[in-house]
């Protein structure tokens, strides 16, 4: 179940330190009546109210007087897996494929090679 559900937030970010490349925002609290675009439609927000709504960095632009919770990004989704390469190799006057895959460790999140 993800924390957008369940209203669990580990970070509260400004229009200034928001960081969509790390962090997921999952609510929008109106910390003014203001207006902001949130994931491509100009929402007018009510002073003190949250809308519950996932965040879409592309599409939404935070601006003074609003604060996002969510959470920092897990690391294992950020590295590319399964199959990364794929070279056209000669052995023993044999062509063949040889591809590379990486995974993820799930107990660290660092890629591993197999």
């Amino acid at each position: 179940m993800g924390t957008y559900l369940t209203g669990n937030y580990t970070v509260i970010h400004t229009d200034s330190t928001v960081d969509f490349d790390n962090f997921v925002y999952d609510a929008v609290y109106f910390d003014s009546a203001t207006s902001m675009d949130i994931n491509g439609v100009t929402v007018t927000g009510v002073l003190g109210e949250t809308l519950e709504i996932t965040v879409d960095g592309d599409t939404s632009n935070p601006v003074t007087g609003v604060l996002l919770l969510g959470n920092p990004i897990a690391p294992q989704t950020k590295v590319d897996t399964g199959l990364i390469s794929a070279t056209t190799e000669t052995f023993q006057n044999n062509v063949g494929i040889v591809e590379t895959y990486q995974f993820v460790n799930i107990n660290t999140g660092l890629p591993t090679n197999g």
